[in-house]
Order: C-alpha cells, then structure tokens, then sequence
C-alpha cells in the first residue's frame, strides 16, 4: 500500500495567499472607503478571517488530507468537519491530466486528475514526483487491463 501526503509548501503557500489576499483587501477599502471607522471594522473581520484560515482549518485540511494506491486503485480520504473517501480504479481511468502551477515545486501546486466514466477524482497538493508517480500508476495499471 503506496501512501501519498500533499505537500508541506502548499500548507505554507495558502496561508501566504490568504494572507496577502486579505491586506489586498484592505488597501482597497482603505483607498475607496473613506470612513475610518468602517477600514477598521473592515481589518477587525479580515484579521478574524486570516486567523480562523491560517490556524485553524488549512492545518487541519491538510492534517486529514492523504491518498492512499494500492495498485489497482486509489483513495483519496479528506475532510475537515465530515470526513470522506473516494475511490478509483485505475482499470476505469479514461484519461489523465496534471496540472502544475508556476513555481510547482516551491509551492506544491501540482493536481492529478484521473477522468473516469462519470466523474473525476482531483489530487491535489502534491508534490511534483507524487504526481508524477500517481499517474504513472494510473497509466501502467490502464494498460495492463486493455
């Protein structure tokens, strides 16, 4: 049983990306509102935002985030309040595709997708060799049912 965990700079790059979300936020109402009174309830609900995301529930998306191939299919478990599980088998993958964002290796953003008869099942957070591997799974077990 093959194990793949998302990356650890996807943790750290949301919580960056939420972060400098929210300042530009900020600027903006900062610039066009010109009550300071409402700028300061405006960064009161922002910093609560930024908190309850970089503290709270990206650390615990990625705590329960995993997925797990044993060869012939994989799961994905996930969830932060219900947890949930979703299987493949790689013998139903149609096709596969990667997606890498710019800079993949230093932030993590690399997603498998595996299109399957009726849906898809997305992987993300990956590292890029995880990714690669997953669909190099997926393509070799594709074959051997064919």
């Amino acid at each position: 049983m093959k194990k793949f965990f998302p990356d650890k700079n996807a943790s750290r790059s949301l919580k960056l990306l939420v972060i400098i979300g929210a300042v530009l936020i900020l600027a903006a109402v900062r610039l066009y509102v010109p009550l300071d009174k409402v700028v300061i309830i405006v960064g009161a609900v922002l910093l609560t935002i930024v908190l309850f995301f970089d503290l709270i529930y990206i650390p615990l998306y990625f705590r329960a985030l995993r997925y797990e191939s044993d060869g012939k299919s994989i799961t994905r478990y996930g969830g932060v309040i219900m947890k949930y599980s979703k299987s493949v088998e790689f013998s139903s993958v149609q096709y596969t595709a990667a997606v890498s964002m710019p800079f993949s290796k230093q932030t993590g953003f690399n997603i498998a997708v595996l299109f399957v008869y009726g849906g898809q099942l997305r992987l993300s957070f990956l590292s890029k060799s995880d990714c690669d591997e997953i669909l190099h799974l997926a393509g070799s077990a594709r074959k051997e049912s064919v």
